[in-house]
């Protein structure tokens, strides 16, 4: 037992060596007033991150390591200046607010319906179909299962883990492989999704890295238009589907086992309408939709396209946002079934839970973000960058930048924390007067936190996926990595080198889909034949 407990006991010992190690070279350097102030609260940030597997210390230590610089070393005034300017002064505004609020409504919103037994009932209909392949049609249902919980990655994960395990062993389908899928479409649609408890993170590290630069388009706009520029989500999504269709088991996936299916009573208490998930989704959809169009436009009528642009490049976001979710908060509660009223109280509470160690890695990297603002990390780096090669090019490095980082730290939210404060302000330093390139660097930030999020071993949606699967971590990793990987680089050549080079998002975005189409009917040609 000693032997055992020695082990982690080492470990944390060393851990904490390193970062006092690291945070005195900080310290010292500032205090010497030496050169390198706007990058040491990066590499502070990211190595504490790595080294603690903890978002919130990185983030934390990378803003105090830049308020260190701001004051010559002082400690003491440091700690004032973290606190007074930049942490205290971040929860100001209706983006910031609005986005906690939502947050925490849409966490109590998304186990409500779970609870009630909604997204059992959906899956249900959808795998009660009983002709065609059985395994195909359960695999077809899980992506589908994927693209309607599209309010939260990580919950997505588990849920849908959880009620399509058993399906899955019965239908023939490794354990392995519904990892993948399900990995693949929880962070994937949550990326992308304007509805989500990741689009209040997005929304708001966009509008704080925008300010000051004379950006006329808002947050959401400049969000809606990334989407088709956030190449590795789609092109992971559409891998998916010709996962599914071609039945494609890649490298590692052809040696998964198929798990011998248990005996399993059905809970017939918990039997529920599809209705108890679906009508609280749609409300909340079109609620937030009506209520941009309601806040912003006068008059109402004749409802027109141009109206409706302006409602989403206006100033509602944050109130059409939190009221549209107590909008599906409420409908959701109306629908939870009658016989079990006494679980929707503690449904609520727990949902809300849920969402707080988020919410403090959001308020955090709205502290990162206004101290690298402040350290001039952005200057630094557009003179850096923007001597070496185009603008053109930048979002492709932004790609790969957060992939690396992502893969290394495992998070996709510390990710986006620690390089869009970074990469929006220094793109716009090279770009001028021109940043025509400025949604493909915000899709590009996204697109390389979701890749380590999909395929990094400390990655919580990684982990999750396996766990709700029944397969382990390292199992999961390992099978999941070669899809990680080609969608990775397709995205990469054909989409960010392809954008580079003058092409439309929608012309790599169709020979991306196209290539891929290519490599899974070469692959799978023999196994087709062979059927």
């Amino acid at each position: 037992m000693q032997d055992r407990a020695a082990g982690p006991t080492w470990q944390t010992t060393l851990r904490s060596v390193v970062l006092i190690v690291l945070f005195f070279c900080c310290w010292l350097s500032a205090f010497q007033g030496s050169s390198g102030k706007e990058l040491w609260p990066a590499i502070v940030a990211l190595m504490t991150i790595f080294i603690t597997r903890q978002v919130v210390f990185g983030l934390a230590f990378g803003a105090l390591a830049g308020c260190l610089f701001l004051t010559g070393g002082d400690v003491a005034s440091a700690l004032k200046q973290l606190t007074t300017d930049h942490f205290f002064s971040s929860l100001q505004g209706p983006w910031r607010v609005g986005a906690i609020l939502f947050t925490l409504i849409l966490g109590s919103f998304a186990v409500v319906i779970e609870r009630g037994g909604g997204f059992s009932a959906v899956t249900r209909k959808l795998i009660a179909n009983k002709r065609g392949n059985a395994g195909r049609r359960l695999e077809t249902a899980t992506g589908l299962m994927g693209g309607l919980c599209f309010f939260d990655g990580l919950a997505n994960s588990l849920l849908l883990g959880k009620i399509m395990r058993p399906l899955a062993d019965r239908a023939g389908i490794t354990r392995a492989k519904l990892a993948y899928l399900v990995d693949s479409t929880s962070s994937s649609i949550a990326c992308i999704a304007f509805i989500s408890t990741w689009i209040a993170t997005q929304l708001s590290l966009i509008d704080q890295s925008i300010q000051s630069y004379g950006i006329t388009d808002t947050a959401y706009t400049l969000f809606f238009r990334s989407i088709g520029s956030n190449f590795y989500c789609l092109f992971t999504l559409a891998l998916v589907a010709l996962v599914i269709w071609r039945r494609w088991d890649m490298g590692p996936m052809k040696k998964s086992q198929v798990t011998e299916p248990t005996t399993r009573t059905e809970d017939k208490e918990q039997r529920s309408s599809a209705a108890v998930a679906l009508v609280p989704i749609l409300t909340l959809s079109l609620g937030i939709v009506s209520l941009f169009y309601l806040w912003e436009t006068s008059p109402l009528w004749p409802m027109t396209t141009e109206k409706l642009t302006k409602a989403f490049s206006g100033n509602a976001g944050p109130y059409a946002l939190t009221l549209g979710s107590l909008l599906g908060l409420g409908v959701a509660a109306l629908m939870f079934p009658k016989k079990h009223n006494a679980r929707l109280p503690s449904a609520v509470r727990d949902g809300a839970a849920s969402m707080l160690p988020p919410l403090l890695i959001l308020i955090l990297a709205w502290t990162f973000g206004s101290v690298m603002k402040e350290v001039g990390t952005a200057r630094w780096l557009a003179d850096a960058i923007g001597s070496q090669f185009s603008p053109a090019y930048f979002p492709a490095a932004v790609f790969l930048t957060g992939a690396c980082i992502s893969f290394l730290t495992g998070s996709s939210w510390g990710t986006m924390a620690l390089l869009m404060p970074i990469a929006i302000p220094g793109y716009l330093e090279v770009a001028g007067n021109e940043p025509v390139m400025l949604s493909a660097v915000i899709g590009a930030v996204f697109s390389g936190a979701v890749f380590g999020d999909h395929c990094s071993p400390f990655s919580d949606t990684t982990i999750v996926s396996a766990f709700a699967c029944g397969v382990s971590a390292q199992e999961h990793v390992i099978t999941q990595l070669p899809y990680a990987v080609l969608a990775a680089v397709v995205s990469l050549v054909v989409g960010y080198l392809g954008k580079g080079m003058g092409l439309p998002a929608w012309a790599c975005i169709i020979t991306g889909i196209g290539v891929l189409c290519i490599i899974a009917v070469a692959a799978t040609r023999k196994t087709s034949m062979a059927s």
